[in-house]
């Protein structure tokens, strides 16, 4: 029965004994910092919308926040004019939207950019679907 294991020093939670990992979360000001409001604003909406989820650890990095459970099912690099948003899926989506599909070993990756809440509105049902399959994944490997 496979478990999951908790890093002694950072106290994150994998679903692989030693995990390669950098601790820590990061800084969401300085993933942020010196970006538009309305780009600010818009990336307040997605994290407040994951977190509606229910719990997601959210991991930034210079200018890429990774959205996970144990496993990471959305992942974000913040650019000049937009949020640049790939939903790893368990099926493939055809949709105006998706500017970019990538085809995994067990997800399919669904590349999308965000410009205003509309776009976030829109891709929201699959956001979700992309976090009920992590937390489905999840539950299943502690089973």
């Amino acid at each position: 029965m496979p478990t999951n294991w908790t890093c002694p020093r950072c106290d994150r939670t994998f679903r692989r004994v030693n995990q390669r990992h950098a601790c820590g979360l990061g800084n969401r000001e300085k993933l942020l910092e010196n970006r538009p409001p309305a780009l600010v604003e818009l990336y307040d909406r997605l994290e407040a919308t994951v977190r509606e989820f229910g719990p997601v650890e959210i991991v930034t990095r210079d200018r890429y926040a990774l959205f996970r459970t144990t496993r990471i099912f959305a992942d974000l690099t913040v650019m000049r004019d937009a949020l640049r948003l790939v939903l790893h899926l368990g099926r493939e989506v055809k949709a105006r939207y998706v500017v970019k599909v990538v085809q995994g070993d067990k997800r399919v990756s669904h590349v999308t950019k965000l410009r205003t809440v509309t776009d976030l509105r829109v891709v929201t049902p699959l956001l979700r679907e992309a976090y009920e399959l992590a937390e489905s994944e999840e539950a299943s490997a502690s089973q």
